[in-house]
């Protein structure tokens, strides 16, 4: 992922301390005084006659005074107004602001092809923001055609003089191939020089090349110092996959303690499967005591993000009233939210609600659909279950055949219960069924295998 900073954080607040004719010093003085004690009025008031004279100096005061709305409303269009003669008579700050303003529509209309003039203007003065956003614009497309190779020109101007999100981002065109050759030596050589200025960013790539021997031997201590440096600084997966490592003893001995730590912190910051992995630990007392309070809590936050997983383990804590009070209609809303996302255990237990009549009236023929999900996703207990209706003519016509098909299927995946319905119901079968009856799980079953 590259980044980019919103330009505003360098339009500079930065005044012209030099009039540019002697007559009018001592006013153009009189407001930088006015200015320097924060009287932003008078200092206008000393100015705007001078810009008006064609004071360039005191032009391009006014103009930041109505951009950043001192002594005067702010009012973009005005400070575009006054911006322009300077800009066109090369001040490179003059430019740079009024590409930003351009750029982000602010209090104008958006217009990216001015934003890309007053930016290059800006570049070939060797203004390292400018460089840095004119690359991000050819890098996506912005008032121009997509140019990677023109986009990786302007990021190593401004990566050269020192740019910290311009290094980060032509390592990452390094390491991806885009616009250059893959080249993952030089990635890292960019990483490095903006992790040097802490750029999390960096320091979180440079730690994922060591975690996957990518492009660099595989050093799990390395990837661990380096993901630790991103964490601190708050790097959102940074903390998730520190969490990872300290939960698998990944690079250093198990130490839950610490792994829920960082699940916490990139939890907090939103992260699903960092909520998601400390439910788990919250419920099965991993580096904790069990506390399915604290589990559901969690489980719930990462379910109405939208995690299968976690709306399946919110809806079996509620059916089985573990941990919260027990209900039904409950559990069966999140078995399926879960099982609308293709989840089989939630498939199987939504079928086993309508076959039971648990949270809903009883309804065999939503059973049989949900189990026939379930079991066409490989999950043996829904496929027990689907003979179980076919046997017994429940939601669908009886069907021996396709009882005997579900109930080997499932024997054949480890079911032991589907083991004994198969055996059983082989006593009132005739031997052509059977046959069928095989030959039709050992298609599904080679189908299930060579789709997995």
């Amino acid at each position: 992922m590259l980044s980019r900073f919103h330009p505003d954080i360098a339009v500079l607040p930065a005044l012209f301390l030099f009039a540019s004719g002697i007559a009018c010093a001592d006013d153009f003085n009189d407001g930088f005084n006015a200015y320097a004690r924060g009287d932003y009025e008078t200092a206008y008031a000393r100015w705007i006659p001078l810009a008006e004279d064609g004071d360039v100096s005191a032009m391009y005061n006014v103009a930041l005074m109505y951009d950043q709305g001192l002594g005067v409303g702010q009012d973009k269009v005005k400070a575009v107004k006054w911006y322009l003669i300077p800009a066109e008579k090369g001040d490179i700050s003059a430019q740079f602001n009024l590409a930003t303003i351009y750029d982000y529509g602010d209090g104008v209309s958006e217009d990216n092809e001015q934003a890309i003039r007053w930016y290059t203007a800006a570049a070939r003065q060797a203004d390292e923001q400018a460089q840095f956003n004119l690359g991000v614009m050819y890098g996506s497309g912005e008032g121009v055609d997509v140019d990677y190779e023109r986009a990786v020109y302007w990021y190593r101007l401004s990566a050269d003089l020192g740019h910290v999100a311009a290094q980060y981002n032509l390592g990452y065109m390094y390491d991806v191939g885009r616009g250059v050759p893959e080249d993952k030596e030089l990635a890292f050589a960019w990483y490095q020089r903006a992790a040097g200025q802490d750029d999390y960013d960096a320091q979180y790539a440079i730690a994922l090349m060591y975690d996957e021997g990518d492009g660099v031997p595989i050093d799990e201590s390395l990837a661990m110092e380096w993901y630790e440096l991103a964490a601190n600084q708050g790097h959102l997966k940074a903390q998730f996959n520190l969490a990872i490592m300290y939960d698998m003893g990944e690079g250093m001995p198990e130490d839950n303690l610490a792994a829920i730590e960082w699940y916490t912190a990139a939890a907090n910051q939103g992260h699903l499967g960092a909520q998601v992995n400390l439910g788990i630990m919250f419920e099965n007392g991993e580096g904790v005591v069990i506390d399915l309070v604290e589990a559901i809590k969690w489980y719930r936050l990462a379910a109405y993000q939208g995690s299968a997983e976690a709306q399946y383990a919110v809806a079996l804590l509620l059916d089985s009233g573990q941990g919260i009070a027990e209900d039904n209609v409950a559990a069966v809303s999140w078995y399926k939210l879960a099982a609308e996302q293709g989840d089989p255990d939630a498939q199987n237990n939504l079928g086993a609600m309508f076959d039971a009549g648990e949270g809903v009236p009883e309804n065999d023929v939503m059973a049989l659909h949900w189990y026939t999900l379930a079991a066409n996703n490989g999950n043996a207990i829904a496929q027990n279950n689907l003979g179980a209706l076919y046997l017994a003519g429940d939601g669908a016509r009886e069907d021996k055949v396709q009882a005997y098909k579900w109930f080997l299927i499932a024997e054949e995946l480890g079911n032991e219960i589907g083991r004994k319905n198969r055996v059983a119901s082989a006593d009132s079968m005739a031997a052509t069924d059977i046959a069928e009856a095989n030959k039709q799980a050992q298609e599904w079953l080679a189908e299930f295998e060579n789709s997995r």
